[in-house]
């Protein structure tokens, strides 16, 4: 099974957290994972994958606008997948819960299954999607990579 990482990095932080999922989905085991800027996508890799996680920085309270366009227009076939979002930010309460439910919110149009950690999983409790906050990606990269530990487990279970 593969699943797919897409992502827009504008200062490199949300790539960085692109693959500390991408280290936490392969601890998961049964699954290949590819992890692509938006600009270097392999379309044939993600029409193959089961799930598809999009990354994107906050910008104003919304998803780079990168991102908005590449779903609007995407080349991929996306219904029937699992997707899941995450997000970067400059500080708390920039938005980044808001920039995520627009990037799912996006993805149940396109007829995706929408997977979020929750709370039933117990510590750290992941409500919609990760998010790294400027100067703490060491802290938040953990975090990240249980996300994509659960992430492929769910996908896993399901696919």
């Amino acid at each position: 099974m593969k699943i797919s990482i897409v992502y827009f990095s504008s200062t490199g932080r949300t790539a960085k957290m692109a693959e500390a999922i991408a280290e936490g989905i392969k601890r998961a085991g049964e699954v290949e994972v590819g992890v692509f800027p938006i600009d270097a996508l392999d379309v044939d890799f993600v029409n193959d994958s089961a799930a598809v996680i999009v990354g994107t920085p906050d910008y104003y309270a919304a998803e780079a606008w990168q991102v908005k366009q590449w779903l609007d227009t995407c080349p991929c076939k996306l219904g029937g997948k699992m997707g899941g979002a995450f997000c970067t930010a400059n500080f708390k309460q920039g938005g980044a819960d808001v920039a995520i439910q627009s990037v799912l919110t996006q993805m149940l149009v396109k007829g995706m299954l929408i997977y979020s950690s929750g709370t039933h999983l117990g510590l750290p409790f992941i409500h919609l999607g990760p998010v790294c906050l400027k100067d703490s990606e060491e802290e938040d990269k953990a975090l990240f990579e249980v996300y994509g530990e659960r992430f492929a487990a769910k996908a896993i279970e399901l696919f």
